[in-house]
């Protein structure tokens, strides 16, 4: 695969400078982001009682400032570079840095980004408080360590984006096919040929003759991850249709020299959603294997609508994840309603109520718990 990828970037290369041609104007960089503020309150009560000693109100806000530019040479062929700025302190303070071409032959980027499985899917649909699948803001605790994000691929395992290598196809007859490779499952992280491939802890893992485990802490997974996306958008009548597919396969890397590796995490997902008139309906399916460990599968499915009236849309969204474990299984889940109202170009506000639920395997107390919050909040984007 390895070798493939190598002539793959070769032949990307003299494609896309055969014709060599001057570009019009350098690139220049470009502002733009967004900023969200909000307010929560509600219930974080556990399965224990009380609510451990959490405020039932608070203030959040997150905001990115996106530098991004491109140009065209006199072939056609376009150049571009973006990079993301964290607005508050993060362990990923600038994520999101990559550049990228397109042509006729399609898009190729390199650099930190997500992959197919999440840039090319479909079905996150009714979700309207900015608080579900792999949102930034998230007023549960997340009490049994189940989170609700129905996204496969890297988004799925490492919930970062990560550095890598991508091809997407150009869109024929709807269909459009994408292609990645991720060495490492790391974020902003410079070096190259130094990445460890044994893994990232210091001791050897613990084996055993029939089971041949390892504990969590002593493997790397995720690596060498390759993720394949196909999707296809359409008319049906006078509806719009957009459906997606993509399956991932990746290597997960033992703590040093003799170690042992668990079981590789590969997977799948499908979703799809459909327009008409003002209603949109969608829903997303993902299974990840061997996410929690070997045989320790996560399944993250998804239903939505939404319906939109002028200014204003309205929406609702419930999700289920479970993990599976030894004895049975970690289970979260999650609803939201809420509408919004755009008062302007990239100005935005919007409320609602949400309901977390979550199901220890265990049953312990302290890891269970359901809560419910409302929600008032506001975008600008620039």
């Amino acid at each position: 695969m390895k070798k493939f990828l190598y002539g793959t970037t070769a032949l990307f290369a003299v494609g896309a400078f055969a014709g060599t041609a001057m570009a019009a104007d350098p690139i220049k960089l470009g502002l733009g982001g967004y900023w969200v503020g909000m307010a929560q309150f509600g219930s974080n009560e556990t399965g224990a009682g009380g609510d451990d000693g959490l405020r039932d109100h608070g203030f959040g806000q997150e905001s990115e400032i996106y530098f991004s530019g491109s140009t065209a040479l006199d072939n056609g062929i376009k150049f571009g570079v973006m990079v993301q700025l964290e607005g508050e302190t993060s362990g990923d303070q600038i994520d999101n840095t990559y550049i990228w071409s397109s042509g006729a032959f399609g898009r190729v980027e390199y650099g930190e980004t997500w992959g197919p499985s999440l840039l090319m899917s479909y079905g996150s649909v009714g979700e309207k408080n900015r608080t579900g699948d792999f949102a930034s803001f998230g007023p549960s605790t997340a009490r049994n360590d189940l989170g609700v994000n129905s996204f496969g691929g890297g988004a799925g395992i490492s919930q970062l984006p990560t550095e890598k290598l991508a091809y997407y196809t150009p869109r024929m007859s709807g269909v459009q096919v994408g292609v990645s490779y991720a060495p490492e499952p790391k974020n902003a992280n410079a070096n190259g040929a130094r990445d460890s491939d044994v893994g990232n802890a210091a001791s050897v893992a613990a084996t055993t003759a029939t089971t041949n485990t390892v504990t969590a802490a002593s493997v790397q997974r995720g690596a060498e991850l390759i993720d394949v996306g196909i999707n296809y958008t359409g008319k049906i009548g006078s509806g719009n249709v957009a459906v997606f597919g993509s399956t991932w396969t990746s290597n997960t890397e033992p703590a040093g020299i003799g170690g042992a590796g668990d079981a590789d995490v590969d997977g799948y997902s499908l979703g799809g959603q459909v327009s008409v008139n003002n209603v949109t309906i969608g829903g997303r399916w993902t299974k990840i294997e061997d996410f929690g460990g070997r045989d320790n599968d996560r399944t993250n499915w998804r239903v939505g609508a939404n319906y939109g009236m002028g200014a204003w849309s309205i929406g609702a969204t419930y999700q289920n994840a479970e993990l599976d474990q030894a004895v049975s299984s970690d289970e979260t889940t999650y609803w939201s309603v809420g509408l919004n109202y755009t008062a302007g170009p990239g100005i935005t506000f919007g409320g609602g109520i949400v309901n977390y639920k979550y199901d220890d395997n265990a049953n312990v107390n302290t890891a269970e718990g359901d809560e419910n919050f409302g929600i008032l909040w506001s975008r600008f984007a620039f």
